[in-house]
């Protein structure tokens, strides 16, 4: 483990690097079919040697020290990449994945990619992204200008970085909160989970989906306690008044946090089937889960998940098996119509505009248990081959694939990809549920005589794929991390095949609501029960038809108004016009404790009149 203090900068040399996916995204960048996530090799790294005998090894760096976030840069500067995963290390080699992270390395430079034999060098960046090295012997005359550009340029303002899955509706120079989902929403907009401001948004990046922000307050991004954060994006985090030290989401006068989005669980997947011996000790999150030289022993997979699982409530990590989808893709082989039709490679010709075909392209579709067909019959494009001929684009034949899918409830999903051998969109087809594998049978052709699927097919979709080899998968659910410790650091067990710590999930980040200096949230007026039509009444007690929408914020005064006059309210007694009630009026709610849903009882008797089906009723509070 790397020491807080002193920096880590290991030197080493690239010995294979080879592309994993694309950027994929269509936003006007052009870099759509550009590599984004590639695998790395580093061998032959140089230990370094400090002062420091407070590190895993006392006064020495070597490739064991290296972890997930850390970076890798070639010794020019050009491409820096960063570690998102770890699949082998020892003390002078490691085999990662890292990623062009905003594609800026590609955005600076025009290449993102490090030759084999090059000279690279890992290190970090501090709490404030900015890239710290230990020395700056090996690189390249310029080198340390461009690292230090590079996140000087990412890294300014402050910023904050919110990934959605969809852009939301937010544009650079907005103020934003967040939704009950831990998207960005413009403040105000009424789709709000929360009424504080978080911050002011920057800049947008891959299509929108990706924003970073200047936060109004302190943002902690790895709280330390992450169990603890078990609700939801918008809720308020208080201290516990009867735990010191502790958080409680029970509303109190100490506000300590704002939850600002989703939690993303850390998972560790197993590369291969190995299992630790006798000569192993393995530790998570500083529990002893296997002692091979104390008699620990596992003859298999399902005896080490039982080992790990019956210690998860000290490491809070979970143990399963897990077997990789079985897969198909119109990556796994050239398409036959390459460049026949723009940037489009994959489709399927129905006939020439006009006709009525004899036959469509058909396959048969199976996830192991089940199978279904499926008939290429819905042209949603006309391509000039010619003739004009109807075909189905990438986004037809998924969509029709789709809906087989869910007719027939087979435990497949298929989804549209970016190819890499190619130009333009594919198709992939995945495993989910109980399914045992993918088969394609029973192909037909297409309207040029080509088969819709396998070798030299329209769609380059290969015919059978199988689940993957049964591995250990390792979880933490709240997205802290899993630290993984023991014996021997290098050669055994530990740090081969993917048994490596990982910090790859997400602790939800929290907005600090004593950094306004106020020591609690402001409240704000909300109109959500405004004009809320009367019953007809006649008797004390009598439901006046409104309900309150929210509990009010921090147990704030309420006020009722019938069309527009003030009316007093009952303060957890009925001797008041009116009152708010939780068990159908038989009992008064104080004020400080009126909750969401509670409704309001008129009294006609003390408020001098009855309501009638003309009267319209405001409830006034802050939320």
């Amino acid at each position: 483990m790397a020491s807080t203090y002193t920096p880590i900068t290991l030197r080493g040399t690239v010995s294979a690097f080879s592309a994993i996916s694309t950027y994929g995204e269509v936003d006007g960048t052009g870099l759509q079919n550009e590599n984004q996530i590639f695998e790395l090799t580093l061998s032959t790294i140089q230990p370094q040697n400090t002062g420091d005998g407070s590190t895993r090894e006392s006064n020495v760096y070597n490739g064991i020290d290296i972890e997930t976030g850390m970076w890798i840069s070639d010794d020019s500067g050009n491409s820096i990449l960063k570690i998102i995963s770890i699949i082998d290390k020892s003390e002078t080699e490691i085999t990662c994945r890292v990623e062009d992270v905003d594609m800026l390395s590609y955005r600076l430079n025009n290449s993102n990619n490090v030759s084999t034999s090059a000279t690279a060098f890992v290190f970090e960046t501090n709490s404030e992204g900015e890239a710290i090295l230990a020395t700056t012997i090996g690189f390249l005359s310029g080198a340390v200008d461009s690292i230090q550009s590079r996140f000087q340029l990412n890294e300014r303002d402050d910023r904050v970085k919110f990934t959605h899955d969809s852009t939301p509706n937010v544009d650079e120079g907005d103020v934003v909160t967040i939704d009950a989902n831990g998207n960005l929403v413009k403040f105000g907009d009424g789709t709000a989970a929360s009424t504080i401001k978080i911050g002011t948004v920057l800049e947008k990046l891959r299509g929108g989906k990706d924003i970073y922000i200047k936060p109004f307050n302190d943002i902690i991004l790895g709280y330390k306690n992450p169990e603890e954060l078990s609700a939801t994006p918008g809720t308020t985090y208080y201290a516990d008044p009867s735990v010191p030290g502790e958080l409680t989401t029970v509303t109190n006068n100490n506000p300590i946090f704002l939850q600002l989005n989703q939690v993303a669980a850390t998972e560790i997947i197993a590369s291969n089937t190995n299992l630790p011996t006798s000569t192993d000790t393995v530790i998570i999150n500083g529990i002893t889960v296997f002692d091979g030289p104390g008699g620990d022993s596992a003859v298999n997979l399902s005896a080490l998940v039982s080992l790990i699982d019956g210690l998860s409530a000290q490491t809070n990590v979970d143990a399963s098996t897990y077997q990789a989808p079985a897969e198909v893709s119109s990556n796994d082989n050239t398409p036959v119509y390459t460049g026949s039709w723009g940037l489009n490679d994959v489709f399927i010709p129905i006939g020439i505009v006009g006709s009525t075909p004899t036959a469509f392209a058909e396959i048969t579709l199976s996830d192991g248990n089940n199978s279904a067909n499926v008939v290429f019959d819905a042209p949603d494009e006309v391509v000039n081959f010619g003739s004009d001929y109807d075909v189905m684009s990438p986004t037809a034949i998924k969509n029709k694939i789709a809906g087989v899918i869910t007719a027939n409830s087979l435990d497949l999903e298929v989804s549209l990809i970016n190819l890499t051998s190619g130009n333009g969109q594919g198709i992939l087809i995945q495993t989910t549920g109980s399914a045992t594998g993918i088969t394609i049978t029973n192909v037909s052709n297409d309207a040029f005589g080509t088969p819709a699927a396998g070798s030299g097919s329209s769609t380059g979709i290969d015919t059978s794929a199988s689940l993957g080899t049964a591995v250990l998968k390792l979880s933490r659910a709240s997205g802290g991390e899993i630290i993984i410790e023991g014996s021997p650091v290098s050669g055994g067990y530990i740090n081969q095949g993917g048994i490596v710590s990982s910090n790859s999930g997400r602790v939800p980040y929290l907005l600090m609501i004593e950094a306004t200096g106020s020591g609690a949230p402001d409240g704000a007026e909300t109109f959500d029960d405004l004009n809320q039509t009367a019953n007809v009444t006649s008797t004390d007690g009598d439901f006046t038809g409104a309900t309150i929408s929210n509990t009010p914020y921090n147990d704030s005064n309420v006020q009722i108004l019938v069309n527009g006059v003030n009316v007093n309210l009952g303060d957890g007694a009925k001797n008041q016009a009116c009152y708010f009630s939780a068990d159908g009026g038989s009992t008064a709610r104080p004020i400080a404790d009126i909750e969401q849903s509670d409704a309001l009882y008129w009294n006609g008797s003390i408020a001098g009149y009855e309501l009638d089906g003309l009267d319209e009723i405001d409830i006034i509070y802050e939320k």
